[in-house]
């Protein structure tokens, strides 16, 4: 654990509150509103990665295998920033927020994280990898479903989402998996602490992120969905391109890419799951249109080369090209 980080993390949370409440008040003051938003981010961030470090030293405790820590687990903490940004919209009645931040990181994960993972190195896959793409498949078109269908994600979608996730955790819990010795860091009350100090930073980076995010769309303009899909998403994946990066170098691909395609999951099922069930997510057919239809190619490409044996750099290439067109769209069109 870097102390000076972790100083660092617990002062700027403290000045967050100042800061917070002086946006809310002078709420078109586009220099304070920036900087809340850069503040919300790294609490985000650095809060993500507390959970990591104290959930992964709680999961090396109970002798979990590396590849279920990295589907489940580390997807999990890494989808932090998105569930809680994605539900703290919801309640707050943004669905443009919500839906954007769910679907643009989606995009942002394949097309970007795991873009830029396989160009550094071609990524092994692993037994499992075919099975855990088609499950991402098939909860992505279930919800392209949905939104076309109805127009709008209400309730018992969300409860239908958040059912099929529970059933993944139940498949993947009855997988035979070698279990690797993982170097214990830190005891248990000191990864139940990092553990609950990074939620907290997770939950409260996300709120002044909404908050920043839908102030900072209104003084300058631009549609609420358009900020969410590109800043917002990003901003809540850096936990996932910090980790797949890393573990790409460290030559752990399982975790690399299933991380990816576990946060994808998680982000479909129990992100978009409970923000519906919070209030209701209705967007314009237009950005449902446009933005499913580059949520589908990506999702279906990633489930192609997912049946082989590896992604390759050519192939990890290919996402970033698209991610790009997919910005360079919303930059002239929206």
């Amino acid at each position: 654990m870097d102390n000076k980080k972790t100083v660092a993390y617990l002062v700027i949370f403290g000045l967050s509150f100042p800061l917070y409440y002086y946006i809310t008040k002078s709420p078109g003051n586009l220099l304070f509103l920036c900087a809340s938003f850069i503040v919300g981010i790294f609490l985000l961030v650095r809060g993500s990665d507390l959970f990591v470090e104290g959930a992964s030293s709680i999961a090396a405790h109970k002798n979990v295998s590396e590849h279920t820590i990295g589907l489940t687990l580390v997807a999990l903490a890494t989808s932090l920033p998105e569930f809680a940004v994605s539900t703290i919209a919801s309640f707050y009645h943004h669905p443009e927020t919500s839906w954007g931040n769910v679907v643009g990181s989606n995009i942002a994960n394949i097309g970007l994280v795991l873009g830029i993972a396989a160009i550094i190195m071609p990524l092994r896959l692993s037994r499992y990898i075919k099975r855990d793409a088609m499950v991402l498949l098939g909860s992505t078109a279930m919800l392209i479903l949905f939104s076309f269908l109805f127009g709008v994600l209400v309730w018992w979608m969300g409860v239908i989402l958040i059912i099929v996730y529970l059933m993944y955790l139940a498949e993947i819990k009855g997988r035979e998996e070698e279990v690797e010795d993982v170097k214990i860091e830190h005891s248990v009350p000191i990864s139940v602490l990092l553990t609950i100090f990074g939620a907290f930073g997770v939950v409260w980076g996300a709120d002044v992120v909404v908050t920043s995010a839908v102030d900072i769309a209104n003084v300058l303009g631009i549609p609420e969905l358009v900020i969410a899909i590109t800043a917002v998403a990003v901003g809540t994946s850096l936990p996932e391109l910090a980790t797949t990066i890393a573990a790409t170098v460290k030559r752990k691909h399982g975790i690399a890419v299933g991380n990816v395609i576990g946060s994808n999951i998680f982000n479909t099922c129990m992100v978009l799951g409970v923000s519906s069930a919070i209030n209701p997510i209705t967007i314009s057919q237009e950005d449902l249109i446009i933005n499913t239809l580059f949520l589908a190619a990506m999702t279906v490409a990633l489930f192609l080369f997912s049946i082989r044996n590896k992604i390759t750099a050519k192939e990890g290439l290919f996402f970033l090209l698209f991610y790009a067109v997919f910005i360079g769209y919303l930059v002239i069109y929206v």
